[in-house]
């Protein structure tokens, strides 16, 4: 007596170099490799870190000593062109906000923004978020808990030279929503971050840091020799 065969079920499963089955009908039980998403592509922009937005570093005394607080700045601005040098393929300029959004000849069709030279608590991430914003939005602000701002894009940097020339504008966050809101601007709003105004804001800044900062570091190790 002959065993009865099984009944058909397709042609025979073959394995890929990846290990997994692949039948010609899904079957319940087994791995069917798929094809990995595409990441998204990452907008590009041209970056100017503003020199003179920031005070000098006796800002930060109290309690911390005039070397210190130079040494904790110094910290905060390394920080900061880490994190805008960690963008693939993003222009870098410094200079001060007289020359803010000056044009680019090599470097047409992208999207402009100014960072202030320390915000330790910086990431890619930040930056990344940023951009793509401006592929919907005419202008991008990032407010800090004081008056002032940490980052400010336009999607088209010709605007840069009507802000400009509009006295006060460039100076607080609230007075280039007001200027952006004239000139016709849509602006998206970043997150809100810890100004690095006073001595007493650096621990609270450092809490927030990204790991690996060097500000973090320098503020544990200035607090450890204080104690």
């Amino acid at each position: 007596m002959t065993r009865p065969s099984a009944p058909y079920a397709g042609r025979p499963s073959r394995r890929t170099r990846d290990t997994s089955v692949v039948g010609r009908r899904p079957v319940g039980g087994r791995v069917h490799p798929c094809r990995p998403r595409r990441l998204p592509v990452l907008r590009q922009c041209s970056v100017q870190v503003v020199s003179d937005l920031c005070g000098p570093a006796s800002r930060l005394d109290r309690p911390w000593t005039p070397v210190q607080a130079a040494m904790i700045a110094a910290a905060a601005t390394a920080d900061t062109m880490r994190a805008v040098r960690a963008m693939p393929g993003w222009p870098i300029e410094i200079g001060p906000l007289a020359y803010a959004f000056a044009p680019r000849a090599d470097q047409p069709g992208t999207g402009a923004l100014l960072v202030a030279p320390q915000v330790p608590q910086l990431s890619a991430a930040l930056l990344a978020d940023a951009a793509e914003l401006l592929s919907e939005f005419d202008a991008v602000l990032g407010p800090t808990t004081g008056a002032g701002w940490w980052a400010f894009g336009l999607r088209e940097p010709a605007h840069g030279a009507t802000l400009r020339a509009m006295p006060g504008a460039l100076s607080s966050a609230g007075s280039l929503t007001v200027a952006a809101l004239r000139l016709g601007l849509r602006v998206a709003m970043l997150p809100t971050l810890r100004e690095l105004g006073t001595g007493a804001d650096v621990p609270v800044v450092a809490g927030h840091c990204p790991a690996g900062s060097e500000f973090a570091v320098t503020v544990a190790h200035l607090s450890r020799g204080r104690g």
